[in-house]
C-alpha cells in the first residue's frame, strides 16, 4: 500500500490519541532476514526534529526483535524528549522489540498482538561449517537435565559430558551466550526502571522474560503480559484496536509481509527467466534416419547449446521492504535491491544465484 494511505491511517490514530505517532517495522516475511539495529536511532532523530511540541508520543511497532542495545537507545532518545511514551503492538513485537516495550510507561496491545521472550539467540560455527542457533538458557537446561534427569553426579562423569560439549561449541560461544543472557536482563531492568520505582520489581520482570520460558517463540498475549505485570492496558478500546489493525494491514501489504521470498520464485515469475531453464525437448530420431540427416541435426543442436551458453545470462532484479521508520511528518526505509540469475546444472537441478545491489536507509517522499 502506498506511502499515502499508510499516512491516512497514522493521522487517524494521532486524531483519536491527540499525540504525534511514530511507526517502527522491520520484515516479518518469510525468508527476508531483518532485525531491529543501530542505525534506526538516526532515522528517529529526524522524526523527533519534526515533532515542534508536546510531551507524550507513540511508537507503533512491528518486529521479531534484533538488537538490545539498539532498543535501549531508541527508547532513551525518546525518553530524553518525552514524558509519556506509550507502544502499541498491533500484532507482533519479539525479543527485542518487546526489550524496546519495556520502557514505555503504557503498552497498547491489540488482540491479535504479542510480546515474546527476551532470552537471546546465539548463532555458533558448528565444525562441520554448519551454524546452530541456541540461547545460553539452552545449556543451563542441558546441564541441569545431566543432574536432575540422568543423575550425573560424579565430577568425572559431569566432566566427560561437558568436554564433549565444549568439542561442539566453542567455550567463548557460551561465554557470548552467557553475556548477551545478562545483556538482556540488564537492559529489561534499565528500561522498567525509567518509569518504574520499585527497582526489585523491574529487575523481576526482566528476569522472568528472559528465563521462565521454553521457548524462544513463545508468544506473549495481551492476559499474560498482563500477568507477568508488564505496563499494558488493561481496558480494551474496540475503536484504536481497529486503528492499530488498519495501521498494521496497511504494512502488512506494503512489506508484502504473508509473501515468502524466495529467490528461484522471483526468478522464475520473470518470463525470460522461465524460458532460459525450460529442458529442451529430447531427440527422438526414427531408426532409418539417414546418417546425414542424423549428422546434421546433431550438429544443429550442438550449435544451439554453445549458442546458449555464450548468451548473456538472463538477470532478474528484486526490491524488499526490510525496515520503515515513519509518520505523517517523514519517513524513510531500508530496501534491500539485487538481481537474481539461474542456470540449469547438466543433471537437472537448478542452481540459483543473487548479487545485493544496493541498501541502506533512503527517505521516503511524503504526498504534498
Amino acid at each position: 500500500m502506498e506511502i499515502g494511505k499508510r499516512i491516512e491511517r497514522y493521522l487517524a490514530i494521532e486524531k483519536y490519541r491527540r499525540r504525534p505517532l511514530i511507526t517502527y517495522a522491520t520484515s516479518t516475511r518469510p525468508g527476508v532476514p531483518a532485525m531491529m539495529a543501530g542505525d534506526t536511532v538516526r532515522e528517529f532523530i529526524d522524526q523527533l526534529d519534526t515533532i515542534p511540541e508536546g510531551d507524550a508520543v507513540d511508537v507503533l511497532i512491528h518486529s521479531s526483535g534484533g538488537d538490545p542495545l539498539a532498543a535501549w537507545k531508541l527508547m532513551s532518545v525518546l525518553r530524553e524528549r518525552f514524558k509519556q511514551v506509550a507502544v502499541l503492538v498491533p500484532f507482533a513485537a519479539f525479543s527485542a522489540a518487546t526489550i524496546f516495550a519495556l520502557g514505555a510507561d503504557e503498552i497498547i496491545m491489540h488482540p491479535h498482538a504479542s510480546l515474546g521472550p527476551i532470552d537471546p539467540q546465539i548463532t555458533a560455527k558448528m565444525p562441520d561449517g554448519a551454524t546452530k542457533q541456541f540461547a545460553y538458557e539452552d545449556l543451563v537446561a542441558f546441564l541441569g537435565f545431566l543432574v536432575s534427569d540422568m543423575k550425573l553426579t560424579e565430577q568425572q562423569h559431569v566432566s566427560s559430558v561437558v568436554d564433549k560439549l565444549f568439542s561442539t561449541v566453542d567455550p567463548l560461544t557460551v561465554g557470548a551466550a552467557k553475556r548477551a543472557s545478562e545483556l538482556s536482563v540488564d537492559v529489561g531492568e534499565r528500561l522498567l526502571s525509567t518509569h518504574l520505582s520499585d527497582d526489585r520489581k523491574a529487575k523481576q520482570i526482566a528476569v522472568n522474560l528472559n528465563k521462565s520460558f521454553f521457548a524462544h517463540g513463545d508468544a506473549i498475549s495481551r492476559q499474560r503480559a498482563i500477568k507477568l505485570e508488564l505496563q499494558v492496558e488493561k481496558k480494551s478500546d474496540p475503536e484504536l484496536e481497529r486503528l492499530m489493525w488498519q495501521a498494521y494491514l496497511a504494512l502488512e501489504a506494503y512489506m508484502e509481509l504473508r509473501k515468502p521470498f524466495n529467490h528461484l520464485q522471483i526468478f522464475l515469475a520473470d518470463p525470460q527467466g522461465a524460458a532460459s531453464l525450460v529442458l529442451p525437448a529430447p531427440i527422438n530420431l526414427p531408426a532409418n534416419t539417414p546418417p546425414q540427416l542424423v549428422q546434421q541435426i546433431l550438429q544443429a543442436v550442438a550449435n544451439q547449446a554453445v549458442q546458449a551458453v555464450q548468451s548473456p545470462a538472463v538477470e532478474v532484479p528484486y526490491s524488499i521492504a526490510v525496515a520503515v521508520v515513519e509518520s505523517p511528518r517523514v519517513a524513510s526505509e531500508v530496501r534491500v535491491d539485487g538481481k537474481v540469475s539461474a542456470s540449469r546444472l547438466p543433471g537437472g537441478e537448478v542452481r540459483v544465484a543473487a548479487v545485493q545491489t544496493g541498501t541502506g536507509w533512503t527517505p521516503v517522499p511524503l504526498p504534498t
